[in-house]
C-alpha cells in the first residue's frame, strides 16, 4: 500500500469540505493510507517537515502540470522513494523559505488562488485523478 502524508496548519473548518476530502479518500482506500499532519502553526510545520527525506510543496508561484503528467510524476515519485510521498500545504500567508529550500519538488495545482482548506480537496481529487488514469478508467476524459 502506498502512504501520503498531508502537512498542513489548521483543521478544514468548513463541512461540506471534510466530506468532500472523506469521499475521495475513501475511494483510495484500497490504494492509499493517508496520513494527516495539521499543525497548529508555521513553526510546528517547520519542525515536522524538515525531518522528512522527501517531501513536495505546494506552492501556487511553482509549475503547473496537467493531470496527466501530475500521475505520471506522482507514481515515478512512489516508486522511487519506497512508496511514501508527503505534500506540504501553506497556511493563508504561505510557506517559509526554509521548507521551500528544503524541498525535494515544488508544484502548484493551478495559476489560480485557491484557500489552503480548498487545496486540501483539490490534492486529494487529483490524487484519485492519477490513480484513475493509471488504471485507464473514464474518471479522466
Amino acid at each position: 500500500m502506498l502512504k501520503v502524508k498531508i502537512y498542513t496548519i489548521h483543521k478544514t473548518k468548513e463541512n461540506w469540505l471534510n466530506e468532500a476530502i472523506a469521499e475521495y479518500e475513501k475511494r483510495l482506500t484500497k490504494d492509499i493510507k493517508f496520513d494527516w499532519q495539521i499543525l497548529k502553526d508555521e513553526k510546528d510545520l517547520i519542525k515536522k517537515v524538515l525531518k522528512e527525506k522527501f517531501y513536495i510543496c505546494l506552492d501556487e508561484k511553482a509549475k503547473s502540470l496537467t493531470s496527466i503528467e501530475f500521475s505520471k510524476k506522482i507514481f515515478n515519485f512512489f516508486e522511487n522513494h519506497k512508496s511514501k510521498i508527503s505534500f506540504v500545504i501553506g497556511s493563508d500567508i504561505g510557506l517559509s523559505q526554509k521548507i521551500k529550500l528544503k524541498a525535494n519538488y515544488t508544484m502548484s495545482l493551478s495559476k489560480l488562488t485557491f484557500t489552503h482548506q480548498m487545496v486540501r480537496l483539490i490534492l486529494i481529487e487529483q490524487l484519485y485523478r492519477a490513480f484513475q488514469i493509471s488504471k485507464n478508467t473514464k474518471y479522466h476524459k
